[in-house]
């Protein structure tokens, strides 16, 4: 499966309250059919077609949380909760590690302050009460089997080894196709980019790198430390953050 990276620019664009609000406006003014955005992906010959709901809360859970695309796909219904004001995900940690050796992934459970950040909260809230089930995925796709095949190259190109596998797709939207939805609301932002965004800003407001570190799962100090600019007092709860 080919791994999409973000190609960071000189001056890196960090993902804003403006930026939100502009994909979300183009998701309401965007010709509907049934609710839906049509939207025909490159070098694709069919259309995908998205409820519009179910975008805006993808993008929300990854601008709120900035949690890992994988993890944010894996979400079913029943991983929501609310509780004295509080908006609860459990999260599953999908580290590259973990898949390698076998393991079962780690589950993490996050909170925010639901008054404190409704404006974009709303869009997660709304689009999960309308699921039926606990094991409802928020974003469904295909379930088929398949086959991948992948060639080991040398130096000079050529195939030394070609490796099979057989593949059968979880009924969860694939990472290909979430990263084609962002792209067609805005070329210039990469999924990714919004856990590195959401670093950014908490940094910026003064987050102590400890908070950092478990917020975001990462095992090494000094990518905490690197968002950190050193300035303002380190007291704030990412919990009750607020924005708008």
């Amino acid at each position: 499966m080919p791994i999409v990276k973000a190609r960071w620019k000189d001056e890196e664009h960090i993902i804003r309250d403006s930026d939100m609000d502009t994909m979300l406006n183009i998701l309401d003014t965007v010709k509907k059919q049934d609710s839906t955005l049509v939207y025909k992906g490159k070098n694709l010959e069919e259309r995908l077609i998205v409820d519009h709901n179910m975008i805006k809360c993808m993008l929300c859970l990854l601008y709120v949380f900035g949690r890992r695309l994988s993890g944010i796909l894996q979400l079913k219904k029943g991983d929501f909760w609310t509780k004295k004001g509080y908006l609860y995900v459990r999260f599953k940690v999908l580290k590259k590690a973990r898949r390698r050796d076998n393991l079962k992934p780690k589950t993490r459970v996050k909170r925010v302050n639901m008054k404190g950040q409704w404006k974009y909260v709303r869009y997660i809230v709304n689009y999960v009460l309308k699921l039926k089930s606990p094991d409802t995925p928020l974003f469904p796709g295909r379930s088929r089997p398949h086959t991948q095949i992948v060639k080991r190259k040398d130096e000079t190109g050529k195939v030394i080894k070609t490796y099979e596998y057989k593949i059968k797709e979880t009924g969860m939207m694939s990472r290909q196709r979430a990263y084609k939805i962002v792209k067609a609301l805005n070329p210039d932002i990469y999924p990714h980019w919004f856990r590195h965004s959401l670093a950014t800003q908490l940094a910026e407001e003064g987050i102590d790198p400890w908070q950092l570190m478990s917020w975001f799962d990462w095992d090494r100090f000094a990518t905490a430390k690197r968002y950190v600019s050193g300035t303002g007092a380190m007291t704030r709860d990412i919990s009750n953050r607020e924005v708008g």
